[in-house]
């Protein structure tokens, strides 16, 4: 056989069945070794094959002789001998041979013949060909879809193609149920749907809409507009519900999902939302599949509107309720950037789903009897909302307030503490602070430093039970002296831990602290994978920068490891070169960069402001020993752009809250996992003016046995084998 040219197989991917030909075609233009060729999977198999035959058939069917009025006929008959050979084939095993090549049609008795027709689908084609193309026994025929109901399409605005508009009409009238998701809603898009709407929402005798539509969409961008939404919400049989939060909600997806009793449903995906620009004249791009044609895509589909449908993310919009009008309002004003105070939700403050499920969950332990609860959640999931709101569930079963102390070992956490309290119970007076030197009013309700706790020996002077309610924020520092002391000595009903990070630098476990769940796991767990699946948090980039310091020499992990770094990068000028061109080149414009730069000490810290501010960044170093002014104004000015970073050391790895900061630059290399995993944290929080986060890890060159994997597998869950 002569070879082929190689052109006929060009190199690249392929996911194509093996036919005779394809295999000859292989071996005579590729030889033994330059192909790649897998075993069919059992579970893909019938369709690949149908695939194949399908392929095969029409061609064949299309050459079946002249273009005459005989040649439906003769297509006809050829399919219907087609399934009789396959279905005696699949009934007998006495037909021979292993291909099926060479047997002519073989009659099935009357019983193989109902069996294989009892659904009126898979049985022989009826002549002459036709479609089924409705049932309509009372009602007045319905338009079908230009496309049909069975074949995809890609619908792209092009000349001479049915506009997605018209077939989106057509759709709705003849549907039985509607799921919309799209990012925004304008009255525009809704008033060249209106007629059909209102036609087919419209009530019968029993006050029933002939068609019921669910819709979601977003505040995100302040893009949609409250009248389209009322005049929807308005219509019988609609429900609409929106997401409130433009900041977690990055709600991209456009979809139309189109029910049939029938079994004929159609999808519709892309690009275009509920405005008129985009069903008409817009750039837009749609893809249509169906129920019969991509049965696989359309059950999707359907499963993740369902999903979305039961977040509790998205809110029910009640035209007529004036609060729901009033939170819709300042939601749409505020993602417009107009700058309204942050309010999330129609009601009272309430937690959001996945906070709920925490504070089910921590429910479901103390009715177990387990009252010393782990909560560990990932920084910027909101783990002191989830305490607050779990006070104040305790305070509605036992009635008034009862009685609390917050310990925390920084004065900046107990005072985001203290505050997130007050939103939730809407009490601006509770609780009061003990740190330095300040005398509080009351201990009552006390928000106190470790080292206030210790030093004024708050649980000898009131008692180990004084407190009902005591929580340990970033509490993986239990097995520090002070809090290890506090966890053993105190006593109170209600013990709740709070940590993103249980994991400890030494290696002691927090656990044996906490009554913990039958398998040893913390009472609440939502790591960090899981609150980016989640999209709970702000993705991120990652960037392992070489730097070409070389670290092979620091004891990791070991007395002296910190000193080590700090002579190594301390002084650094081609470091911090390497540095400043590595951030300018990756960020593009630093203009728009609100960084954290983390340092290994302060002197290290106040080298590289220098060396940033030189480069003609605005930077600003902030410190342990800076005076409390700054370390409150500093944030302060990075959030309005008038400096670009903040260089710090051990000051902002945890407990603070600064949402707008889209880059991180770690100088301070770590075998850590928790203090990777916080610095991290601190760019993670979703904020309305960035999309993602950049994070610059200057790594340096180490040892052969520096554990990268131990950092990796903080950020993903994956074990050392699991990574790539």
């Amino acid at each position: 056989m002569p070879r082929k040219s190689p052109a006929l197989l060009p190199d690249g991917l392929y996911d194509q069945v093996v036919t005779d030909s394809l295999q000859q075609l292989i071996e005579a233009s590729i030889g033994e070794h330059g192909f790649t060729v897998a075993d069919l999977a059992a579970e893909d198999a019938p369709a690949r094959m149908a695939e194949v035959l399908a392929s095969t058939l029409a061609r064949i069917l299309e050459d079946l002789g002249e273009e005459d009025g005989e040649k439906p006929r003769r297509q006809l008959a050829l399919v219907n001998d087609l399934l009789r050979y396959v279905r005696h084939r699949a009934t007998h095993s006495d037909v021979p041979g292993d291909t099926g090549a060479g047997h002519g049609p073989h009659a099935l008795d009357p019983r193989e013949e109902a069996r294989f027709d009892a659904d009126g689908v898979h049985g022989l084609l009826s002549s002459p060909p036709r479609l089924l193309q409705a049932v309509h026994r009372n009602r007045v025929v319905p338009l079908r879809p230009e496309i049909g109901l069975a074949m995809p399409w890609l619908f792209t605005a092009g000349r001479g193609t049915p506009s997605l508009l018209s077939e989106l009409q057509r759709e709705l009238g003849a549907c039985d149920r509607v799921d919309i998701l799209v990012s925004f809603i304008t009255q525009s898009g809704v008033r060249k749907l209106l007629d059909i709407l209102q036609r087919i929402t419209a009530v019968d005798a029993n006050c029933r809409p002939g068609t019921r539509l669910r819709i979601l969409t977003t505040t995100y961008t302040g893009a949609t507009e409250m009248q389209a939404l009322d005049l929807l919400a308005r219509l019988p049989g609609v429900e609409v519900r929106v997401s409130l939060d433009g900041r977690r909600t990055r709600l991209h997806a456009k979809a139309w999902i189109f029910h049939r009793d029938s079994g004929f449903g159609s999808a519709y995906v892309g690009s275009a939302n509920l405005s008129a620009a985009a069903m008409m004249g817009g750039l837009e791009w749609t893809v249509k599949f169906t129920e019969q044609g991509q049965e696989e895509l359309f059950a999707r589909a359907r499963a993740n509107f369902e999903t979305l449908w039961e977040d509790r993310e998205f809110q029910r919009y009640d035209p007529e309720n004036a609060v729901h009008r009033t939170a819709l309002e300042n939601a749409l004003t505020r993602e417009a950037g107009h700058g309204l105070p942050v309010r999330l939700t129609f009601f009272d403050l309430e937690p959001k789903s996945y906070q709920q499920d925490m504070l089910d969950q921590l429910h479901a332990e103390r009715l177990q009897g387990r009252h010393r609860n782990l909560l560990v959640a990932a920084t910027g999931t909101g783990k002191t909302v989830v305490a607050a709101f779990d006070y104040r569930r305790l305070c509605a079963a036992q009635g008034g307030r009862p009685r609390l102390l917050f310990v925390a070992h920084r004065e900046e956490i107990l005072r985001q503490a203290r505050r997130t309290y007050q939103e939730v119970l809407r009490d601006h007076a509770f609780g009061c602070l003990l740190v330095g030197g300040a005398e509080p009013d009351s201990h009552d309700h006390l928000f106190a430093t470790i080292d206030s706790v210790s030093s004024r020996g708050l649980v000898d002077r009131f008692g180990a039970d004084y407190w009902n309610v005591v929580v340990i924020d970033e509490c993986h520092r239990l097995a520090a002296n002070r809090f290890d002391a506090l966890a053993n000595a105190i006593r109170p009903a209600v013990l709740l831990g709070l940590t993103a990070t249980p994991e400890r630098s030494d290696g002691k476990s927090i656990l044996g602290y906490f009554q913990n769940r039958r398998d040893g796991s913390p009472a609440v767990e939502l790591r960090l994978w899981q609150a980016l699946d989640l999209q709970l948090l702000c993705p991120f980039e990652y960037y392992a920068c070489d730097d070409e310091t070389d670290f092979s020499s620091v004891p990791w992990n070991a007395p002296g490891e910190t000193a080590a770094i700090d002579r190594l990068v301390t002084g650094n000028d081609m470091r911090a070169r390497m540095v400043i061109h590595e951030w300018q080149r990756l960020a593009g414009s630093l203009s728009q960069s609100r960084a954290l730069v983390f340092c290994v000490s302060v002197g290290h810290a106040r080298f590289m402001t220098d060396r940033l501010n030189a480069a003609g960044i605005l930077a600003e170093c902030v410190v342990g020993d800076s005076s409390s002014e700054d370390r409150r104004a500093a944030p302060e000015r990075l959030a309005r752009g008038e400096i670009n970073a903040i260089v710090t050391c051990d000051l902002y790895n945890e407990g603070v809250d600064l949402p707008f900061v889209n880059t991180l630059l770690l100088l301070r290399p770590t075998q850590s996992p928790v203090l990777f995993q916080q610095q991290i944290g601190r760019g993670l929080r979703l904020h309305s003016s960035k999309e993602s986060c950049l994070i610059l890890d200057f790594v340096g060159r180490y040892r052969e046995d520096f554990r990268f994997d131990r950092l990796l597998s903080s950020l993903t869950g994956l074990h050392r084998a699991q990574l790539p």
